[in-house]
């Protein structure tokens, strides 16, 4: 996690609020030893340190968890009170259903609402001001912050079966794959993470201790979560991301690999939300997304090295994967 870096739009984004109350820009820039051009280049990326600095000194100056993107201040220590009540929970559910009472009294601008449908958890949250907030990245945090707090309350990662949004597909859509590893779909009646109902009856396991402390080094632990992911689904996408026999291994392979058959293999899958076959289609996206965007290759390579077997057919699944055709995503990226 040393080389961690973060898209410039995400800076961006954050200054929107800021730069809108009259604040001066450059000297928060300086202060958090960033080059005010750097800003600007759609491609540059910025350090952990100077990220996370950036967030803190915005939280601190304007004194806003919201980071001026809302019509009032949501004042700093909001996310600490919030915290300091649902560590007491029994299990998840009860942590989601305290925190939802928690932001109504926190905030008119942003609704978060619970909705239970079949086997799956639909979390949303609506901006009731999203002129305030053009590039979407206040939904597009706190959404974020929701799914790895819950799932850091109870030592789990809370595996996405998909998301939605709102807005069109964003110019910056190949960083989804570090914020929301999962399919996500956009211009949707709501902004939504689902799961499996399977996590609602997990107990909590921190202490307040515990949350002090991850109060503390925030946003850090929001940010940076990975070291901790002992999912079943991540481990399965880290084997295929080390394959290089060409193409994508079967389930079998991937079950001996892990000691286990693959009928178990499927059913555990299944109960973090998820399956084999969503895990190769993720991974195959996001690679697609990087061929798109940082190499020189034609549709006909690109799908030839994805494994398909003729370009239509990867146009077709990227088109179901993302909305948008290869083409039109590589024209928006130019």
């Amino acid at each position: 996690m040393k080389n961690l870096t973060f898209s410039s739009h995400y800076a961006r984004a954050m200054l929107q609020g800021y730069r809108a109350q009259g604040r001066d820009v450059e000297r928060l820039l300086a202060s958090c030893d960033i080059d005010p051009d750097l800003i600007n280049q759609t491609k540059a990326r910025l350090r952990t340190g100077q990220f996370i600095q950036l967030f803190r000194r915005i939280w601190r100056e304007l004194d806003d968890e919201f980071m001026g993107l809302t019509s009032s201040p949501c004042r700093v220590g909001h996310f600490h009170l919030m915290g300091s009540l649902v560590v007491h929970s029994t299990n998840l559910e009860d942590v989601m259903r305290q925190s939802i009472r928690c932001y109504r009294l926190f905030s008119d601008d942003i609704e978060i609402s619970l909705r239970l449908e079949g086997d799956e958890v639909e979390l949303s949250l609506t901006h009731h001001h999203p002129e305030l907030d053009p590039n979407n990245f206040l939904v597009e945090w706190l959404l974020m912050v929701w799914h790895r707090l819950i799932g850091w309350l109870i030592g789990r990662k809370i595996v996405l079966s998909h998301a939605s949004f709102t807005h069109p597909l964003p110019s910056h859509f190949d960083e989804y794959r570090f914020i929301y590893p999962c399919k996500c779909l956009f211009e949707q009646p709501r902004s939504s993470i689902f799961f499996s109902k399977n996590y609602l009856s997990m107990p909590v396991t921190r202490t307040t201790r515990e949350l002090d402390e991850f109060i503390l080094s925030s946003p850090r632990d929001l940010l940076i979560w990975t070291d901790e992911d002992d999912s079943l689904s991540t481990r399965v996408r880290g084997l295929l991301e080390g394959f290089e026999e060409g193409g994508l291994p079967n389930l079998d392979w991937v079950s001996e690999q892990l000691h286990t058959t693959s009928y178990t293999l499927s059913r555990k899958l299944k109960a973090e939300g998820t399956s084999y076959q969503k895990i190769k289609d993720n991974l195959r996206r996001d690679q697609a997304i990087m061929m798109l965007t940082r190499q020189n290759l034609s549709i006909g390579d690109i799908s030839s090295q994805l494994g398909f077997a003729e370009p239509g057919a990867f146009s077709r699944a990227f088109k179901h994967w993302t909305g948008v055709s290869p083409l039109a995503y590589r024209k928006q990226e130019a």
